[in-house]
């Protein structure tokens, strides 16, 4: 059986390689996958059926099957289950809107922030618990760890808006891409967070709604106007998307 071997054996262990790009998942390590996936799955159904005040370790334990001592193999203590259901979803969501940054790679700069707009707003709408999770004091008390792996892990999300806003020239030159970022997002994120939440279901259009606002806030810091056809043709992909 063929069984990669850990990072820091490969240059030196002969048994069983594969080559290079290719990945065998030895059984140890898929268990210990699907053990975390389950750890998951039960610390963000408790979270979404009681708040934050329902999770416990020994309620994560009893939901998977497994003493409480045992978890604590894989968790600290229930600040580290917090960050990993924090981390996930932030890659989810940096994963969504990378996706359809690269899926309008030969577009223009603002056809390619505005394709990762819509698919913030997509992503949000489909796992609606996870993005407020990210983004409203669902956790009381929780302390992300030093270093800030959590901040970074949202510069990711917002990464391809960042790319394409700098190969633009704005016509604001005294602002920064960062601020340019913080300006646009400001507005797309705040019009996602009320339609997440269900204050916007007095819209019959809050997709055309979100798009427009989006398109004011391009404009208001000097971006060319996005093509017409873009919310359009992201969802075309989009439909075509697992």
């Amino acid at each position: 059986m063929t069984e990669r071997c850990s990072d820091y054996k490969c240059r030196s262990c002969n048994v069983g390689h594969v080559s290079a790009g290719q990945v065998v998942e030895g059984r140890r390590a898929r268990q210990r996958r699907e053990l975390l996936e389950e750890i998951e799955a039960e610390a963000r159904r408790l979270l979404t059926e009681g708040g934050a005040g329902k999770v416990s370790m020994r309620a994560i334990a009893r939901g998977v099957g497994m003493g409480p001592a045992s978890l604590y193999t894989y968790f600290d203590g229930l600040d580290d289950v917090f960050t990993m259901l924090l981390l996930r979803s932030y890659k989810r969501l940096a994963e969504a809107t990378a996706a359809a940054a690269d899926a309008f790679a030969g577009s223009p700069p603002a056809d390619r922030a505005l394709a990762a707009i819509l698919a913030h707003r997509r992503w949000a709408l489909d796992h609606r618990h996870e993005f407020n999770l990210l983004f409203s004091d669902q956790l009381p008390g929780y302390e992300a760890p030093p270093g800030g792996p959590t901040i970074a892990a949202q510069v990711e999300v917002f990464q391809p808006l960042l790319d394409a806003l700098g190969e633009l020239s704005p016509a604001a030159p005294d602002l920064t891409t960062e601020e340019l970022a913080v300006a646009v997002w400001s507005t797309f994120h705040g019009a996602v967070s009320l339609e997440v939440n269900h204050h916007l279901d007095w819209l019959d259009d809050p997709a055309r709604v979100h798009e427009r606002a989006v398109r004011r806030a391009l404009a208001g810091v000097g971006i060319p106007a996005p093509a017409d056809s873009v919310r359009r043709r992201f969802e075309r992909w989009a439909a075509k998307q697992p």
